[in-house]
Formats: structure tokens, sequence, C-alpha cells
């Protein structure tokens, strides 16, 4: 059996993709040798698994299923810009989501609680919900890189509308990761 590495996660609409592309531009001008992610890339993971085996893929489905179980599509606010670990000592750089109705916790909790069930270890951070927009490869120019992002940490870019996530294979080449959907679940439909 092959070995797949997979994620769970929600899918992000071109429309907010083209104002990310607008916000990567605009912070490009940062001295700091920083990795962008490409667009087609960017999603929101509500579940890293690493490798997994083809024959699990009905067991993830399962959870999927059980953690949308009473959850109507909702809406996240891309809100909000900052980096991780933390600003002394910036790695990735974010923008944040803001989830009034909790759903997207109750989603992400939901998903984790299940797969730790069937052998998945549960996530040690607190769910953090971010999209991220590039990786730090070096802390030269740190400084106008923290300032700049402090620009950032009010930045509206829109609004998501969640009513699916999936569950998706990631391939890695030189060129960047490759994403194909391996399942899809539509979250409760409101009658």
């Amino acid at each position: 059996m092959q070995s797949i590495r997979a994620f769970i996660s929600i899918e992000i609409p071109q429309e907010i993709k083209e104002k990310i592309s607008l916000i990567q531009e605009q912070l490009r001008v940062i001295e700091t040798p920083i990795s962008w992610v490409r667009l087609d890339s960017i999603h929101l993971t509500l579940k890293f698994l690493g490798n997994i085996m083809e024959e699990q893929i009905p067991d993830i489905k399962k959870c999927m299923d059980t953690a949308v179980n009473g959850i109507f599509p909702f809406n996240v606010n891309v809100k909000g810009g900052g980096v991780f670990p933390n600003l002394n000592y910036p790695r990735v750089i974010w923008l944040g989501l803001e989830d009034r109705t909790a759903s997207l916790f109750k989603l992400q909790k939901g998903i984790d609680s299940c797969l730790e069930k069937i052998g998945f270890e549960p996530e040690e951070r607190g769910f953090t919900p971010h999209l991220t927009l590039g990786r730090v490869k070096s802390l030269k120019g740190k400084n106008h890189l923290i300032r700049t992002i402090h620009i950032y940490k009010d930045i509206e870019a829109g609004e998501i509308f969640v009513d699916r996530i999936k569950l998706m294979r990631s391939q890695l080449n030189p060129a960047g990761a490759i994403y194909t959907v391996l399942e899809e679940v539509r979250l409760t439909e409101e009658n």
C-alpha cells in the first residue's frame, strides 16, 4: 500500500486569494528573505494528518462526516495579520480568521477528537485558524519585518463562506506542493 501525505482543510475562494495576492505584493518590500505561498496553495488547514495509508481514507471520511453533523454553513472573516511563533522570532507570516459563531472551532475539535479515536495524535497546540502567506527564511531585516507586520495587524480581506470540508492529498515537488481532493464532506443543510 502506498502512503499519502494528507490534510483536512477548507478551500479559500478566489476573490480572497486575489486580495491575499495584493497583500503579498505589498509585503515583498520587506528586506527579510521570505518564501511566499503560491495562491493556489493557500487553504485553511483543520488537521494535518501527515502520511496516511489509502485504506485509512474511509475511516477519515467517517470522522469528517461525524464532525460536520449539526454544524450549519457559516462565515469566517479574514481579519488581522501576524507571525508565528512570535514577533521576536517570526517564522510564519499569516492572516487570521475571525469565527463569530465558534463553528470553525467546533468543526476542528470534532475532527481532532474523532481522529484521535482511530489513532491520530491530537493537536498539542491550541487551534489558531490562519492562512499562511509566507515562511521567513532568515531573520535578516527582522526589525523591518516586525514594523511592516504591525501595519497589517488590523487588516480585513473579506469573508469565507464555509459549507464543506475536504480531505486533501499533498504531493511535494520542487515547484511546490500539488493538492488533490480525496474526499469532500458538506456541512449540515438547514431545513
